[in-house]
This record gives structure tokens, sequence and C-alpha cells, in this order.
């Protein structure tokens, strides 16, 4: 009997822990699934609980750090969409599109410098996305450098023919910095000293004076 109880133990002990609550990884997946469903159909606050929980549950979750950024942007709260980005970014560097949105965000905020470090990890990351190569070459345009900017719009025009934004700043960008840039540049001749040539006759306008006449 003794025997028995201890072969079925382990059996009691595996069906209990299947009652239980479900935590860990396997919940928090459960409730970024159903942030994701809440975000595509437009029910953000939904969207937001349940992204929320999912971290809560693990907090190494980058995807469900990237949707509760995504559901924080759709309702215009920036502020707490750049940090849940920067969360991502934290636990899962590689998720390259949180390095894209958060790129995008400081770009939109005119702070240029991490603008263009999470950018450009992002073109690394997703090397197929044109969004990133589009803001790398607007800020290059708005910084003058001419050569920079039209390879990044070029970049994107690559991946997206029909990509309009990027048409037009590679417009502005030939029109305005190239243009400009190459007008700036200086001669590197020596300028030549005029001559002259001395003559007992002035032979300026008028009629020419001789030098008893001076």
């Amino acid at each position: 009997m003794m025997r028995k109880l201890l072969l079925l133990l382990p059996m009691i002990l595996a069906l209990a822990a299947c009652q239980t609550v479900p935590t860990g990884p396997g919940a928090a997946s459960d409730y970024y699934q159903r942030g994701r469903s809440a975000l595509l159909g437009e029910n953000f606050s939904a969207a937001i609980e349940n992204f929320q929980e999912a971290v809560r549950l693990d907090p190494r979750y980058g995807e469900a750090f990237y949707g509760l950024g995504q559901a924080y942007e759709a309702t215009g709260r920036k502020q707490l969409a750049l940090k849940a980005y920067l969360d991502a970014i934290a636990v899962q560097p590689s998720l390259g599109k949180a390095q894209a949105a958060a790129g995008r965000l400081y770009f939109e905020q005119r702070d240029y410098g991490p603008a263009e470090a999470y950018l450009n990890k992002a073109t690394t990351l997703i090397p197929s996305d044109p969004a990133p190569f589009y803001y790398l070459g607007e800020i290059y345009r708005m910084q003058g450098k001419c050569n920079s900017s039209v390879s990044m719009f070029k970049k994107a025009l690559a991946l997206n023919p029909a990509f309009l934004d990027a048409k037009d700043g590679l417009r502005r960008t030939q029109s305005e910095v190239c243009k400009s840039s190459g007008t700036r540049k200086t001669s590197t001749r020596t300028p030549t000293r005029p001559t002259y040539q001395k003559t007992d006759v002035f032979t300026g306008g008028g009629r020419a004076l001789k030098p008893s006449e001076w």
C-alpha cells in the first residue's frame, strides 16, 4: 500500500499543479496575445492593461513592452510610449522595431543625437524597413550633410519606390543642401596679380595726353 502511494504521489502533485493559476512566461504570453488583439481592434485601454500585465509577469518580455509603447503612442502619450520602447530595447536590444520607434520619437522631439543612434541600429537590425533610412536622411539634410542625406534617401527609395516623403526629402537635399555646399567651394588656384606697363602716354578713356599736357 505504501509503495502504491509513493508511486501515485508524483501524479497527484502534477495534477494539483495543473489546477493552479498559470504564472510566468506562459501566462505573460496569453496577456500579450490579448493585448495584440485589443490593439488591432483599436481598444487601446484594454491593450494597455494586457500589455502591462504581460510585462509584470515577465519583466524581460521585449515584445510586450513594444506593444505597450504602440498602445501608448496610439493614445497620444508619447513620453510613456518612448519609455516603453526603451524598456523593450533594454531587455531585448536586438528588437529592431523598438530601436526604430525610439529613434522616430526622438526625431519628432528634435533630439537628433539619440535619434540618429537608435535609427542607425534599426537600419542594421531591420534593413528592409525604409523608415529609419528616411529619418536619417532628414537628420543629415538638416545638418547640411549632402552626401549622407542623399545616400539615406536613396536607400529608403530602393526599398519603397513609392515613398513620397523620401522623394521630397531627396529633392530638397539636392536643390538646397548639395547646391549650396557646391557654391561654397573655393578655388585652390593662386590668384594672378594684374600686370602694369609703364608708358609715357596715357591710354585711358578719352583723348590721349602727352607728358607736356599733364
